[in-house]
């Protein structure tokens, strides 16, 4: 999907929905995981995927490398196990803490991009019955199963309802984690999943964005409240005999909301990735993703986490990670190393020798620190 194809895209939506009611952005219960997700496609075709990590407490992800063939079982709050498959794909990801079979964030080798995102207050489970607990899975195991499955968006829409998202508690946060999910291929298309009403639903994702709550379909319609804004450079104005003029650069973008709530963050990267001149190559589009995510790393202090949750500290960017779906190239950056690595995931499968394999991302807490690299004067 091109620059202008998508900017076409945006237009689209802004027209299909205008006066769709707004509901209020106001949610009830904990907000955590402020991550945000965008996507940019090179003028070369390659398309890159990104998102940020955010957490009041270190996730100490890790990324896992697991090769085609391996096994792995859903688990349910019933003690019975839930779905088992088999991988049809090799496949990296960022994990939650060495729950390797629970993935963030991943990359598989056909370009497949799949990654959870919070969603507080108002993701709706299954209930467990003795017919779904054979094909359940936990919210934290899904991307998993994607990875593993597919290697597009379309062979997902297809076959999501082989799985039920059942609600099983994740130890690290002591609660059933409410989320949704964004899966994009490397032909540019995406799509949000989100559980409503104890069912899978599937919303096509022409923006390529999602932040958390409230739901997809709220946020597309919130773009309207954005219509007007701009990157062009306003002209003067003249009242009577006073002459108005802007201030200096950014005033095409006056009222674009710069706080961390998810609806604002929606639509920062919305406005940040379709005003994005296109880039001439995959490489050059990775660079200029991270600093499009740049913009949403939350400094901490700035955001109190809520009482009562799992969150022990203020809201960080814990780490932020862009995949090449061309390249197969995982890279990432975490809070106390902001130097950007990469795997590059043909070469990761090789070395898996068909075995799961593990690494370090890298110091995800708030009291690591990111050492400068010393160099000399010529």
């Amino acid at each position: 999907m091109k620059l202008e194809t998508e900017k076409r895209l945006i237009k689209s939506i802004f027209a299909r929905i205008t006066g769709a009611a707004i509901i209020s952005a106001t949610l009830s219960g904990p907000q955590a995981l402020a991550c945000t997700g965008g996507a940019l496609t090179a003028k070369d075709g390659g398309v890159v995927v990104g998102r940020t990590l955010e957490f009041g407490t270190s996730l100490n992800s890790q990324l896992a490398v697991w090769p085609k063939g391996s096994a792995f079982t859903g688990t349910t709050e019933t003690g019975s196990n839930g779905l088992s498959y088999t991988s049809t794909y090799g496949f990296i990801g960022a994990t939650v803490d060495t729950n390797y079979d629970m993935i963030v964030d991943g990359l598989n080798e056909k370009g497949l991009n799949a990654a959870l995102f919070y969603f507080p207050g108002y993701a709706e489970y299954a209930e467990v019955t003795p017919q779904n607990s054979a094909k359940g899975l936990s919210p934290a195991q899904v991307v998993t199963w994607l990875l593993a499955s597919f290697d597009s968006v379309e062979a997902v829409k297809e076959h999501i309802d082989q799985i039920a998202v059942l609600p099983v508690k994740l130890d690290l946060l002591g609660a059933v984690p409410d989320v949704h999910y964004k899966v994009q291929d490397a032909s540019g298309q995406a799509i949000t999943i989100e559980p409503v009403g104890g069912a899978l639903k599937v919303y096509d994702n022409p923006v390529r964005v999602l932040t958390n709550a409230p739901g997809f379909e709220w946020h597309l319609s919130n773009l309207n409240n954005y219509v007007n804004l701009t990157a062009d450079y306003p002209k003067s104005e003249t009242l009577g005999d006073l002459e108005l003029q802007p201030f200096g650069v950014g005033a095409g973008a006056l009222g674009l909301p710069g706080d961390f709530t998810p609806p604002s963050r929606f639509v920062r990267m919305v406005f940040f990735t379709q005003n994005i001149p296109e880039q001439p190559t995959t490489d050059a589009a990775v660079s200029t993703l991270f600093h499009l995510l740049n913009n949403f790393d939350i400094p901490f202090g700035s955001n109190a986490s809520p009482p009562g949750t799992a969150e022990t500290e203020p809201e960080i960017t814990t780490w932020t990670a862009v995949s090449d779906l061309q390249k197969l190239h995982y890279h990432w950056k975490t809070y106390g190393h902001q130097s950007v690595l990469v795997v590059d995931l043909h070469e990761a499968l090789k070395q898996a020798g068909g075995k799961l394999l593990t690494r370090e991302m890298g110091p995800q807490d708030t009291s690591a620190v990111s050492h400068s690299t010393p160099v000399g004067m010529k």
